[in-house]
């Protein structure tokens, strides 16, 4: 499991800490069997989430690959769907009030990790 931590070009004080999901499992599960308080999480490859199973809503941005932000849902209830064909991750997290991401912002990595602890 790795980490990204992401800048906007257009909020230059937006940092965001995410846990990378990238294997199959940690994919598929996203935030499924966690709690309000969970920690906003990038799924990879990933141009649709549905909410199967959740027990809150989600605030999710699909982002394409050059990092732009092509759709944003909050506040996503348990048992609905999101896509966007050109997406190529997701950006998850329990929906919150406040800041989050915009459709048109531009994202980029300013720092990334990998956990070599299993």
């Amino acid at each position: 499991m790795g980490f990204v931590r992401l800048a906007s070009d257009e909020r230059p004080r937006l940092r965001l800490e995410l846990r990378v999901l990238s294997t199959w499992p940690e994919r598929l599960r996203g935030l499924l069997g966690t709690g309000p308080e969970a920690d906003p999480v990038l799924i990879s490859r990933c141009g649709s989430v549905h909410t199967f199973g959740m027990r809150y809503p989600l605030d999710v941005a699909l982002v394409g690959e050059l990092g732009e932000v092509l759709s944003v849902r909050r506040g996503l209830e348990p048992r609905e769907v999101f896509s966007h064909s050109d997406a190529c991750c997701a950006i998850e997290r329990p929906a919150a009030p406040g800041d989050w991401l915009e459709e048109g912002e531009h994202l980029w990595a300013s720092a990334l990790g990998v956990s070599m602890v299993r």
